[in-house]
């Protein structure tokens, strides 16, 4: 499962992680403008392209039956281009609204110390104590056949005792700082609460196209945009027809990640908070040191970096602080 990286609920007991309908009005912008590039250049170039034109004939050729079979042919041609970079738009935008309603969010119980996850196509809960937790961070090494290329994940690993099972949740990060950024994120919130953690990922919808166009205009206003980024801005959203594509983002908000099943509503009550479980010694000793460590200037990585090879135990004792 991808981690996706987003916070779709965010509240004093618990917080869900996965994937929500941030980025899908864009990701149909893109798809739509591939798709009208495709149909503006084969439509309005096939004609030079045959070496006519319905209205005449501009390049004086005598051979005018040759020259309009050509130019039926260019047209079968963009339509057919045109067609499968349309189906290829709508399976991508589609496909992943269609994986993502599959799939559920991982809750983090922060009251209880817990943590929940549901393999795909699997009805059964995964409950793990916070503290056993496993997070890392990957590096890949890959060529594109011009230079190298490095990936990062940052990975997840839930065990599954019972069945001798663990289950892997990646997510690639754009660079080590943003992936501890994650981890922090849920780690914090985890230690210290819904304050110390980013918001919920934001709900996009044809509002957001109003309150994008608000924001131009305003820009605008205060010379902060010129009257050319206005008609650029006017031209690029028509040439993505208009507000589709966050009508696209609302359809995809209804079929979002699979909603948690009835079997762990009781499990995500809030409790007492003389209920609340508490973090054990060995992790608060780990999170006295960390943090004096951060108040000297230090940085995560070189905090573990100077003592990995110093106390092994120790290092496995903060495994829930990555």
């Amino acid at each position: 499962m991808d981690l996706g990286g987003k916070y779709v609920e965010v509240n004093d007991t618990y917080l869900d992680i996965g994937t929500s309908n941030s980025g899908k009005a864009f990701q149909a912008r893109i798809m739509i403008a591939n798709t009208m590039f495709v149909a503006f250049f084969f439509f309005v170039f096939s004609p030079f392209l045959a070496g006519t034109t319905a209205w005449g004939n501009p390049y004086g050729v005598t051979f005018w039956s040759r020259a309009e079979v050509v130019f039926d042919y260019v047209c079968y041609l963009a339509l057919g281009l045109t067609g499968a970079t349309a189906l290829i738009a709508i399976y991508v935008i589609a496909g992943t609204t269609l994986k993502k309603s599959k799939t559920r969010p991982v809750r983090f119980n922060r009251q209880r110390r817990e943590v929940c996850y549901f393999p795909e196509k699997s009805d059964a809960p995964i409950i793990r104590p916070w503290e056993e937790t496993i997070a890392w961070l990957s590096v890949g090494t890959g060529t594109t056949g011009i230079g190298v290329v490095k990936t990062y994940t940052l990975g997840i690993a839930i065990e599954d005792k019972d069945n001798g099972v663990a289950y892997y949740i990646n997510n690639t990060v754009p660079s080590p700082f943003h992936g501890l950024g994650q981890w922090e994120a849920i780690r914090v919130y985890m230690e210290k609460g819904p304050e110390f953690c980013p918001g919920k990922a934001p709900y996009e919808g044809r509002h957001t196209f109003d309150k994008e166009r608000q924001d131009m205009h305003e820009e605008y206003q205060h010379n902060e945009r010129s009257a050319l980024g206005v008609g650029w801005w006017y031209l690029t959203h028509l040439i993505t027809w208009w507000r589709f594509p966050y009508w696209v983002a609302e359809w995809d908000h209804r079929f979002s990640m699979k909603s948690l099943p009835e079997s762990i509503a009781e499990w995500s009550k809030p409790l007492p908070p003389e209920q609340w479980a508490k973090p054990s010694q060995a992790l608060k000793e780990q999170s006295v040191k960390i943090e004096k460590a951060f108040a000297q200037g230090q940085d995560f990585m070189t905090y573990f970096h100077a003592n990995l090879s110093e106390n092994q135990a120790k290092e496995s004792a903060g495994s829930s602080a990555l």
